[in-house]
C-alpha cells in the first residue's frame, strides 16, 4: 500500500502533490497514462512544451508516494511504465493508419501498432523510473534523479536494437526558434537531459521534509529559469545572423502519389508525372533536382526504358533520387550466383545526369543502412518468427522488395565529382534523418556542404506522423550547421538552412490526377555555417552534464 504524505513546502501546490502522491492501483495508472498521453501534445505539430511541466511534474510526485509502497520498485515501474505507454500511444497512433489502407485485410492487427508497441516502448520508461527510484528521497536532489535516468531511458531508446529516437524530449521546442539552437551545443541527447530538468524542476517546490528551508525547494527552479532564459537570450541572438545562399538553385520535386496506388499503377504513369514537373516552369542547366525516396515503382538504374526518358527530359542538370537496386548474391567463393532470382535489394540514392543516364552509371550511389525493422529489414534478423510478421504488415509499411533490403555499408557523404556542379552531400533516407549521429560522419574526407534528405511519409497518413517527422529533420541541421534539402512523399518537402529555419517550402503544382498531391519549389542552397561544438565533439555536452547533474543529485540527497 502506498505510504500517506504529508506536504511541505509552497502551500498552493502542497494539495496538488498529496493528491498525485496519493494515488494508488488502477486509478494511479490511469493518471499516469493520461499525463503520458498529454505530454505528446508537446511535439510536432503542436510544440506545446509548457504541458511537460505538468507532466512530469505530476509523474514525479506519484513516484513520490510509490516509493512509500512496501513493494516500491514494482509500483514505481508500473506508473512509469503507464506514463510511456500514454506518450507514445497518442505520438505513435498514426502508424495504424497503415493498417486502415485495407481494413479488411489488415484492420485485426491494429493492437500491433496501439497497444503492442506503445507498450514496449513504454518498457524502457519504466525501467528509467525505477532506476531513478532507487536513488530517490524527499529533497530536490530528486528531480536531477529523474532527469538523469529519464534522459539515459531516452538515450537507450534511440540505441537500442538499432534504435528509434522517435519524439526525444530535447526536440519539442520548435525548430528554428530560440530554444532549439542549444541543439548544435551538445546534440539533441543533451537537450533532452537539460529538458527534462527544466520541466521537471517545479516538482521540487514541496515535498515531505519538516524544514523551513525554502532555499533549497526552490533552487532547481531558479536554474531552470537562469538556464531558459540564457538558452533564449543566446538562440535570439544567434538567429539574428540572416541566411546566405549559393548563386545555384536547387529543384525539390514530389509527385504525392496515395501509398495504397504506389505499387498498383503503370511505372509509366508515375515517371511521366515527375518528366511533367521536370518542364514546369523556369530553369537552368546548374539546377540540381532531387526526388523523393523510392520516387518511381522501378529499379531506376536498371531500367533501360525510365533511364532514357530521363535522359531525355533532363538536360544540363543533375538529378538526385531514391530507388531501390538489385545486386546478384555473391557466393562463399566470391563469385556471382547462377541463380538469377538470387538477389539482394538495396533502399538507395543516386546521382545522375544526361551521361549517368544513358549508361546505367550513377556519379554517386548511396545505399540506406539503417533500415526500419519490419518494413525495410528483413525481419528474421530481428526475432525468429520475423518473417511471417512481415507477411501480414499491411504493403504501405513495405517496399515491394521479396525478402527486405540488405543494409549498406554505413554513413557516408557523396561526392558526385568537381566537374557535377553538385556540391558534396550527407545522404539521408527516411528513417536515418532520426539519427543524430549520421551526419557527423566524415568519411576522412572535408565536410559535407549540405544534407540531402529523401523520404516517403505517404504511409505516415495526414496526422501528427509527417509533421513530427519534419520537425525531428530540422534538429539534424541546427546539430551540425548544415543546411538540408528535404524532399518527401505526401510529406513536408523544404529547403532548411543551418539554424534549421525554413527558407522555402514546396508548393501544390497543378495537373495531378485524382487524388495525388504533387508539390515542387525551386531555391537557392543556403551557404553551412562553421561546425557546430555538436558537431565537433559529440555528445561530449551530455555526458559532461550527466556527470555535473550527479554531483548535484549526491550532494542535495537526503534519505
Amino acid at each position: 500500500m502506498t505510504q500517506r504524505v504529508r506536504s511541505h513546502g509552497f502551500t498552493a501546490l502542497g494539495p496538488m502533490q498529496e493528491a498525485f502522491a496519493r494515488l494508488q492501483g488502477w486509478r494511479a495508472h490511469g493518471v499516469a497514462i493520461l499525463l503520458g498521453a498529454m505530454g505528446a501534445l508537446a511535439f510536432a505539430p503542436f510544440h506545446l512544451s509548457l504541458i511537460l511541466v505538468f507532466s512530469f511534474t505530476g509523474l514525479i510526485w506519484m513516484i513520490d508516494g510509490a516509493r512509500g509502497a512496501k513493494k516500491w520498485g514494482k509500483v514505481v515501474f508500473a506508473r512509469g511504465w503507464a506514463f510511456g505507454f500514454g506518450f507514445f500511444l497518442v505520438s505513435l497512433h498514426w502508424i495504424a493508419f497503415a493498417f486502415l489502407v485495407e481494413p479488411e485485410k489488415h484492420a485485426i492487427l491494429l493492437p500491433l501498432p496501439l497497444i503492442i508497441l506503445p507498450a514496449g516502448l513504454g518498457l524502457i520508461w519504466g525501467a528509467g523510473a525505477f532506476f531513478a527510484g532507487a536513488f530517490w528521497s524527499s529533497s530536490p536532489s530528486r528531480v536531477f534523479v529523474f532527469a538523469i535516468f529519464f534522459s539515459m531511458a531516452e538515450f537507450v531508446r534511440g540505441t537500442l536494437f538499432g534504435g528509434f529516437p522517435w519524439n526525444l524530449p530535447g526536440t519539442t521546442w520548435t525548430p528554428g526558434g530560440p530554444l532549439s539552437q542549444a541543439a548544435s551545443i551538445g546534440g539533441v541527447y543533451w537537450l533532452t537531459l537539460m529538458t527534462v530538468f527544466v520541466m521537471s524542476t517545479p516538482a521540487a517546490l514541496v515535498d515531505t521534509r519538516e524544514t523551513d528551508k525554502i532555499g533549497q525547494r526552490v533552487l532547481p527552479a531558479l536554474m531552470a529559469v537562469i538556464l531558459v532564459g540564457l538558452g533564449w537570450t543566446w538562440g535570439a541572438q544567434r538567429l539574428s545572423e540572416p541566411t546566405t545562399v549559393y548563386r545555384q538553385s536547387v529543384s525539390l520535386m514530389d509527385a504525392g502519389l496515395p501509398q495504397d496506388e504506389k505499387w498498383d499503377i503503370s511505372p509509366n504513369e508515375v515517371l511521366v508525372r515527375y518528366l511533367t514537373l521536370l518542364e514546369h516552369g523556369e530553369r537552368a542547366d546548374s539546377d540540381v533536382v532531387i526526388w523523393p525516396e523510392a520516387a518511381i515503382p522501378v529499379a531506376v538504374l536498371q531500367d533501360p526504358n525510365a533511364l532514357d526518358a530521363i535522359s531525355a527530359f533532363i538536360g544540363e542538370r543533375k538529378l538526385i533520387l531514391g530507388t531501390p537496386r538489385s545486386e546478384r548474391v555473391r557466393t562463399s567463393d566470391a563469385s556471382l550466383s547462377d541463380d538469377p532470382d538470387a538477389r539482394h535489394w538495396f533502399n538507395s540514392l543516386a546521382v545522375i545526369d544526361r551521361t549517368s543516364a544513358s549508361t546505367g552509371q550513377p556519379l554517386a550511389l548511396y545505399d540506406k543502412h539503417r533500415l526500419v525493422p519490419f518494413g525495410e529489414l528483413s525481419a528474421t534478423s530481428i526475432i525468429p518468427f520475423g518473417d511471417q510478421l512481415r507477411d501480414v504488415l499491411p504493403e504501405t509499411l513495405q517496399q515491394a522488395v521479396p525478402s527486405g533490403f540488405k543494409p549498406g555499408p554505413g554513413p557516408e557523404i557523396a561526392y558526385p565529382g568537381t566537374d557535377s556542379g553538385v556540391r558534396p552531400f550527407n545522404a539521408l533516407i527516411c528513417y536515418e534523418g532520426l539519427f543524430p549521429g549520421i551526419p557527423r560522419h566524415r568519411n576522412a574526407r572535408p565536410r559535407a556542404d549540405w544534407m540531402v534528405l529523401i523520404s516517403n511519409d505517404a504511409w505516415f497518413g495526414r496526422g501528427m506522423g509527417p509533421a513530427q517527422h519534419y520537425a525531428q529533420n530540422r534538429y539534424r541541421a541546427i546539430e551540425t550547421g548544415l543546411p538540408l534539402a528535404r524532399v518527401a512523399s505526401r510529406g513536408v518537402t523544404a529547403m532548411i538552412d543551418g539554424f534549421g529555419r525554413e527558407t522555402d517550402r514546396g508548393a501544390q503544382i497543378e495537373g495531378d490526377p485524382e487524388g495525388w498531391q504533387s508539390s515542387m519549389v525551386r531555391t537557392h542552397l543556403p551557404v553551412a555555417l562553421d561546425p557546430t561544438p555538436y558537431y565537433r565533439r559529440g555528445n561530449l555536452f551530455f555526458a559532461l552534464n550527466f556527470i555535473v547533474f550527479s554531483i548535484l543529485a549526491f550532494l542535495a540527497w537526503r534519505r
